[in-house]
Protein backbone atom coordinates (compact mmCIF):
# COMPACT_ATOMS: atom_id res chain seq x y z
CA UNK A 1 0.00 0.00 0.00
CA UNK A 2 1.24 3.23 -1.10
CA UNK A 3 1.10 5.09 2.88
CA UNK A 4 1.54 1.65 4.65
CA UNK A 5 -2.41 1.51 5.92
CA UNK A 6 -4.66 -1.15 5.83
CA UNK A 7 -7.41 -0.92 2.93
CA UNK A 8 -10.01 -1.15 5.44
CA UNK A 9 -8.84 1.88 6.98
CA UNK A 10 -8.23 3.69 3.61
CA UNK A 11 -11.78 2.98 2.56
CA UNK A 12 -13.30 4.20 5.42
CA UNK A 13 -11.52 7.26 5.79
CA UNK A 14 -12.68 7.49 1.59
CA UNK A 15 -16.55 6.98 2.45
CA UNK A 16 -15.92 9.12 5.28
CA UNK A 17 -14.56 12.28 3.32
CA UNK A 18 -17.97 11.29 0.50
CA UNK A 19 -15.60 9.91 -2.10
CA UNK A 20 -18.01 7.08 -4.02
CA UNK A 21 -15.99 3.80 -4.69
CA UNK A 22 -15.43 2.70 -8.19
CA UNK A 23 -17.88 0.25 -9.82
CA UNK A 24 -17.29 -3.52 -9.12
CA UNK A 25 -17.53 -6.06 -11.67
CA UNK A 26 -19.87 -5.52 -14.75
CA UNK A 27 -23.90 -5.29 -14.06
CA UNK A 28 -26.28 -7.85 -16.06
CA UNK A 29 -26.67 -5.13 -18.51
CA UNK A 30 -23.09 -4.60 -18.92
CA UNK A 31 -22.47 -8.08 -19.21
CA UNK A 32 -25.19 -8.43 -21.87
CA UNK A 33 -23.91 -5.77 -23.95
CA UNK A 34 -20.76 -7.48 -23.49
CA UNK A 35 -21.49 -11.03 -24.70
CA UNK A 36 -23.04 -8.90 -28.33
CA UNK A 37 -20.59 -6.78 -29.14
CA UNK A 38 -17.53 -8.80 -28.47
CA UNK A 39 -18.42 -11.71 -31.25
CA UNK A 40 -18.92 -8.82 -33.49
CA UNK A 41 -15.28 -8.05 -33.02
CA UNK A 42 -15.15 -5.85 -29.80
CA UNK A 43 -11.82 -6.50 -28.09
CA UNK A 44 -11.44 -6.71 -24.73
CA UNK A 45 -9.44 -3.79 -24.16
CA UNK A 46 -12.18 -1.71 -25.86
CA UNK A 47 -14.80 -3.32 -24.27
CA UNK A 48 -12.90 -2.82 -20.34
CA UNK A 49 -12.60 0.97 -21.44
CA UNK A 50 -16.31 0.90 -22.30
CA UNK A 51 -17.07 -0.13 -19.04
CA UNK A 52 -14.24 1.31 -16.94
CA UNK A 53 -12.77 -2.34 -15.72
CA UNK A 54 -9.61 -4.23 -16.04
CA UNK A 55 -9.83 -6.14 -19.71
CA UNK A 56 -9.42 -9.43 -17.33
CA UNK A 57 -12.33 -8.71 -15.59
CA UNK A 58 -14.56 -8.30 -19.29
CA UNK A 59 -12.70 -11.93 -19.99
CA UNK A 60 -13.48 -13.51 -16.11
CA UNK A 61 -17.79 -12.01 -16.96
CA UNK A 62 -17.77 -13.66 -20.87
CA UNK A 63 -16.40 -16.74 -20.16
CA UNK A 64 -18.84 -17.04 -16.77
CA UNK A 65 -21.63 -16.45 -19.78
CA UNK A 66 -20.36 -18.59 -21.75
CA UNK A 67 -18.84 -16.83 -24.52
CA UNK A 68 -16.23 -18.89 -26.32
CA UNK A 69 -12.62 -16.52 -26.25
CA UNK A 70 -11.46 -15.76 -29.78
CA UNK A 71 -7.96 -17.10 -30.21
CA UNK A 72 -5.14 -14.53 -30.71
CA UNK A 73 -4.12 -15.53 -34.20
CA UNK A 74 -7.67 -14.86 -34.95
CA UNK A 75 -8.22 -11.91 -37.13
CA UNK A 76 -10.85 -9.60 -35.75
CA UNK A 77 -14.08 -8.33 -37.51
CA UNK A 78 -14.54 -4.54 -38.68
Amino acid sequence: MLFGGHRATVTAVLQRLGVEPRQSGLSNEQVADACRLYPEGWSLARLAERYDVDDMTVRRYLLLAGVVMRSPNERRSR
